[in-house]
């Protein structure tokens, strides 16, 4: 006896039922998972960190990283717009969307921000190394990493030597998920 089958009919998430024509009966044929990528993508999100927080070894600056920026929303604010705070010598900055620059490089990604915007007596930047950081069960994660302040000459006329200075700092990074408001 030939049977054709009519239609795939998901009855929950776990079981999975054949209706055929002319037997009138279901048959369960197994759990069947219908949601695969939506777990996977649970996963992901749940491994990558949504909260960096560095510190210096000295405890003078702190600065904390949003891959993707803690609500509400701002109407200038590009799609996708990070937020990084700094605190240290310098004062204390929040920088946001287009004011900070990123860059994927063979030593993770750099993300640099402007502290002094001064261009008579030299601009000072900031450049944080992040490398990749993947969290085990959603648990903090410790590492070590570095920051750079470059700072330029400014305009000087004819003056011998590099136009700019660095800086290297050493930093302890913590990469977490958190709950972030909308």
């Amino acid at each position: 006896m030939k049977t054709n089958i009519s239609q795939l009919v998901a009855i929950n998430v776990s079981t999975l039922f054949v209706v055929m024509l002319g037997v009138g009966i279901c048959a369960p044929v197994g759990a069947v998972d219908f949601k695969p990528a939506q777990k996977l993508a649970d996963v992901t999100r749940f491994n990558q960190a949504n909260q960096y927080t560095f510190t210096d070894p000295i405890r003078t600056t702190q600065i904390v990283f949003f891959p993707q920026a803690p609500g509400p929303v701002r109407v200038d604010d590009p799609p996708g717009a990070s937020q990084l705070t700094y605190q240290g010598p310098e004062g204390e900055f929040t920088f946001r969307g287009k004011a900070i620059r990123k860059q994927n490089s063979p030593l993770g990604l750099l993300i640099t921000v402007t502290l002094k915007p001064n261009a008579d007596q030299g601009e000072l930047q900031l450049t944080l190394v992040l490398p990749t950081v993947n969290l085990q069960n959603g648990q903090k994660q410790e590492f070590d990493t570095v920051a750079i302040k470059t700072r330029g000459l400014g305009f000087v006329v004819n003056r011998a030597g590099a136009e700019l200075t660095y800086l290297t700092l050493p930093f302890k990074g913590a990469a977490e998920s958190v709950i972030l408001p909308l």
